[in-house]
């Protein structure tokens, strides 16, 4: 029978009170993980912080500062409306793989629990993201013992949901033929670099005139604005990523557009005077107040805009590395599996190639008779 070693602990409990415990194994390596593991996991439990704790202390000081703007803006609103609100006071430690499948649950069932909508299969997506990552740096600080994620268990049940959808080419047409009739300047304009450009919302409302070359056709992205909890307009000197610091091309309608309110320096889609940047209230009220009158309010969003850029320019033949350049991506995912997902419209410019191709196969085609004929022949031996 192998000798049994024994060791004597020395802690401090749960209560603050000065104790110690024997324990036995086969050696002191054992003695030490049962003394790990039994007793000091209990000990340690006193001390694990709430999601909420770790998030206000570690998580946001340490991982989401120098995040880019809309990053750190769609973080915010993940943790404020879903994380925090169902298990923020909760213990790190207690949260396990059935608290978040509920949670999962919570999401896309929202509105039988009295929130305003149910979220789709890929909202649920990116909020689980962010909190796996917070989780991840627990676990890595020791702070819990074990991750709570796990994939091959966690079922979303979310409804299927388009992130983003291209327009219709009739859609498309329709509106760039009305946005010259828009009689404020502001939508006028912030609707035909919406269509023409593929920017996203932050980009165009932090366009300068001293990056737009209108007799050269092109512009520049530079900088961008945001409106941090909806409030006073922050202006950044670097855009999402780095690519999106771009080249992008001014088409011949939009200079026309953009040629009678031509300046040297300033905003483009100004607020009260050209050295500073649309407010929240007035942004809100240009693009909101032009979807409705173009007819798009309810049906589509700035992003939208953005997916039928890169989706035109794909169903026309450029490749996905050459929409990413112009989209200012890093490269070809996105293209591939967001904004330029094949629509019906890129399907149906395909067919005059395929029958093309099968143009000779045609019922009362005279090529079609004499290949079947030679096809017998040899079939014959």
């Amino acid at each position: 029978m192998a000798s049994m070693y024994r060791e004597t602990y020395s802690y401090i409990d749960r209560e603050g009170n000065h104790t110690s415990v024997r324990l036995s194994g086969r050696s002191k390596e054992e003695t030490d993980e049962k003394f790990q593991r039994h007793v000091m996991s209990e000990v340690r439990k006193k001390d694990v912080p709430t999601v909420r704790q770790f998030v206000d202390a570690v998580y946001r000081p340490s991982f989401m500062t120098g995040l880019a703007a809309t990053t750190l803006a769609n973080y915010e609103q993940y943790l404020r409306k879903n994380i925090l609100p169902y298990m923020g006071d909760m213990p790190m430690d207690a949260v396990n793989v059935a608290t978040l499948q509920q949670f999962y649950d919570w999401m896309a069932n929202g509105k039988k629990h009295g929130r305003m909508k149910d979220l789709n299969r890929n909202s649920i997506a990116r909020i689980s993201g962010l909190a796996s990552r917070i989780f991840k740096v627990a676990f890595e600080m020791k702070i819990i013992d074990d991750l709570p994620f796990k994939t091959t268990l966690l079922r979303n049940n979310g409804a299927m949901g388009e992130h983003h959808k291209a327009l219709p080419d009739d859609e498309v047409d329709r509106v760039k033929r009305a946005i010259p009739l828009l009689k404020d300047w502001r939508q006028r304009l912030y609707m035909a670099l919406l269509a023409y450009t593929g920017m996203r919302k932050e980009e165009v409302l932090g366009l300068r005139w001293e990056c737009v070359h209108l007799a050269e056709g092109y512009g520049e992205v530079k900088t961008v604005v945001v409106f941090p909890r909806n409030c006073k307009a922050v202006i950044k000197e670097m855009p999402k990523t780095p690519y999106s610091q771009r080249t992008f091309l001014i088409p011949r309608p939009l200079q026309e557009m953009m040629l009678p309110y031509e300046k040297e320096t300033g905003f483009v889609i100004c607020g009260e005077n050209d050295k500073s940047p649309a407010s929240y209230s007035t942004a809100q009220r240009t693009y909101q107040q032009a979807f409705a009158i173009l007819g798009l309010k309810g049906k589509y969003n700035n992003h939208d805009w953005r997916a039928t850029f890169g989706t035109q320019l794909k169903e026309r033949g450029l490749s996905s590395a050459q929409v990413a350049d112009l989209m200012g991506h890093a490269d070809t995912r996105m293209v591939e599996t967001t904004y330029a997902r094949t629509r019906h419209e890129g399907v149906m410019k395909h067919q005059k190639t395929l029958e093309m191709i099968n143009s000779e196969y045609r019922i009362g085609s005279s090529a079609a008779p004499e290949k079947c004929k030679k096809s017998r022949s040899i079939n014959a031996f």
